[in-house]
């Protein structure tokens, strides 16, 4: 408290001089912290801190383990959440597409068509045109999974099921057959897929006895030692068997041979007759040259192509079919001989002759003669 009163209204000047006391520095902390002296309190201090840095890491790692932890519940989780899906879902009632090539087939769910990328390859396009189709399963689905699925699908869809051949059987080809009004099915395992298979009514109710009988007669022939081979300056190349007589004589196209075989004792007989030069042209053009020739030669025994098809051979492609005749259906193939560049018709009567396809199958080119 002031002694004297201050007077309100003006102040009074003085000849005083104003005096300003230099002001105390204020301490900056920072670097009074570095210049305190190192103290055992700050060793103490030091230490605290190194046990933090190692509390984190830990709490770190700890952390890392709580995320996989809860990853693994969550794949677990999901594990336990689909399979109690799919087994409220029965396989029978998911959505499928059609069986490739057939059509009016449901594939087996999540199978997948093994040719999707090679639908352009000439082979594969035969393939599925003649009703033919095949899926690679999931992996741990088995062969019986499929026979159960269409045993409870195809019904509903108007087949009716025909036989079930055992893998092994040695009259039939395995598999599970099936019916519908005049077209038969065959679904069968193969490489541990499945495979779909368009025949007959007949051979679906047979189980495809017939054709496994031809195989066997063809087998037969294949495995008797006594054999006979072609003249060494004929093009081809092949095996026959005795009950086999081969004859040569000459042909239409140039000064090049055909040749004849005939089986003893009965009316089977195969040709192999030289058409024309080959210069890429469609193979259809040699069966249709052979056609002319033998309607001009015999005016009397007309033929029509009835169907053809592309097949693959160890050395070559070519086509094979049937042509209708006045003396019947014949069995027609056309290869091309490589060395010389000429195309070949090979001609078996009457049809579905065992060796026919036996011949078609193995003729192979002389080596060292090539084209002039």
């Amino acid at each position: 408290m002031s002694i004297f009163k201050k007077k309100k209204g003006k102040e009074r000047k003085t000849s005083f001089t104003k005096v300003y006391m230099p002001k105390k520095p204020t301490v900056n902390p920072v670097i009074e912290r570095k210049k305190r002296k190192k103290t055992i309190f700050k060793k103490n201090k030091t230490r605290y801190r190194g046990k933090v840095k190692l509390s984190l890491g830990l709490q770190r790692g700890i952390f890392a383990l709580f995320l996989i932890a809860l990853l693994l519940s969550f794949l677990y989780l999901a594990f336990v959440f689909v399979t109690r899906i799919r087994q409220g879902t029965s396989i029978s009632d998911m959505k499928t597409e059609n069986v490739v090539g057939i059509g009016d087939i449901p594939s087996y769910p999540n199978s997948l068509f093994i040719f999707k990328d090679q639908m352009k390859d000439e082979v594969v396009a035969r393939f599925v045109s003649k009703g033919n189709s095949a899926y690679r399963l999931p992996v741990g689905t088995k062969i019986s999974d499929v026979y159960e699925y269409y045993n409870e699908k195809l019904p509903d869809l108007g087949w009716t099921f025909s036989i079930s051949v055992p893998i092994g059987s040695e009259t039939m080809k395995n598999g599970e057959y099936w019916v519908k009004e005049d077209k038969g099915l065959r679904i069968f395992s193969k490489f541990n897929d499945v495979w779909y298979e368009s025949i007959s009514v007949k051979d679906a109710q047979e189980g495809l006895a017939e054709r496994v009988k031809q195989e066997t007669e063809r087998d037969l022939l294949l495995a008797k030692e006594d054999l006979q081979d072609l003249l060494p300056d004929f093009p081809w190349i092949l095996q026959v068997p005795r009950e086999y007589v081969i004859s040569y004589s000459a042909s239409q196209y140039e000064d090049h041979r055909q040749m004849l075989l005939r089986k003893l004792g009965g009316e089977e007989k195969i040709q192999l007759i030289p058409i024309d030069i080959y210069n890429g042209q469609a193979l259809d053009y040699f069966l249709h040259k052979y056609i002319e020739q033998v309607n001009s030669n015999n005016e009397e025994s007309k033929c029509g192509i009835t169907r053809t098809e592309l097949v693959y051979t160890e050395f070559t492609k070519g086509i094979k079919g049937k042509i209708t005749c006045s003396d019947g259906i014949h069995d027609i193939g056309v290869l091309v001989e490589p060395n010389r560049g000429i195309g070949y018709v090979l001609d078996g009567h009457p049809e579905n002759n065992p060796y026919f396809e036996t011949v078609f199958s193995n003729l192979q080119p002389q080596e060292g003669k090539k084209r002039k």
